[in-house]
């Protein structure tokens, strides 16, 4: 189902077909926007590894720091794209029990660390080459839902109705309106957070 149509069928599901509407489309719009972004929040999100722009380091001599799309939520693996070889992406905790010293030293790129700065990679040691790099990442969509409508969720199908219960959880917790209903809203967010955790065991 694309946005539009989700739309409508939570307008007759509420019985919020006449206008003025109790909610508007664009507050619903946003309503879905961030259904679907929670999802991702709390299913690891979606996998990617052929996006350029979120998929894609350009590893380069003399330079330790790298960053990386906002849109990534896990990096979950990191590979050379001259050879296929892994980098390891270990975290700053772990970098120091290896022995990790970020103290000028030059070479082939061994490691890529995560946790040090927000957004950011850092290689390990010093890189000497120039080499691209691929990310194998979970992430939020690519696209923010916007009230333009008509367009596709990038979740799968099968997860696409389910989104309505968030969307109902945010449009009775609008103080503005006159459904606002504190019981009914923390209702629906239990259904939705139960809705992702069943969807998240069965991903892994």
């Amino acid at each position: 189902m694309n946005s539009t149509e989700l739309i409508d069928l939570y307008r007759k599901e509420m019985r919020d077909v006449e206008q003025p509407y109790l909610i508007d489309d664009a507050a619903l719009y946003s309503y879905l926007d961030d259904a679907q972004k929670w999802f991702c929040r709390l299913t690891e999100g979606i996998e990617d590894s052929r996006t350029p722009e979120v998929t894609r380091l350009a590893v380069v001599p003399s330079t330790e720091w790298y960053p990386t799309s906002k849109l990534i939520l896990k990096v979950r693996e990191a590979h050379r794209l001259d050879n296929g070889l892994p980098i390891p992406i270990v975290n700053a905790e772990k970098a120091s029990q290896l022995g990790i010293l970020f103290d000028g030293k030059e070479g082939q790129i061994k490691y890529l660390i995560a946790g040090l700065d927000k957004n950011f990679l850092r290689a390990w040691p010093k890189p000497n080459e120039t080499v691209g790099v691929e990310l194998r990442v979970f992430r939020y969509p690519l696209a923010p839902i916007t009230d333009a409508g008509d367009q596709e969720l990038e979740i799968d199908e099968q997860h696409h109705r389910h989104q309505l219960l968030w969307v109902k959880h945010l449009a009775y917790d609008n103080h503005d309106v006159e459904m606002f209903d504190r019981r009914k809203s923390d209702d629906y967010a239990t259904k939705f957070r139960d809705y992702c955790f069943k969807a998240f065991k069965e991903q892994e």
